[in-house]
């Protein structure tokens, strides 16, 4: 069964991609965009589990320091 969204995990994840990409357009359109680093998944869509909000917050860490994706 999956995990239900839980808004505390999502707010997090949005409040480190806003810090990362500086503007509410440019994250909403990265949280909603399938991503070829999450195996075509949208980073909204990983936010059902801790594990996949991991994932997430690791991958804008790689962006937010240039890091390799």
């Amino acid at each position: 069964m999956p995990e239900s969204v839980d808004v505390q995990r999502v707010a997090q994840v949005e409040a480190l991609a806003m810090e990362v990409f500086e503007s509410g357009a440019a994250t909403i359109a990265w949280l909603t965009s399938p991503n070829a680093a999450l195996d075509g998944n949208t980073p909204y869509s990983l936010c059902t589990s801790d594990l996949g909000a991991i994932q997430v917050r690791r991958l804008l860490r790689c962006i937010e320091h240039g890091g390799v994706v």
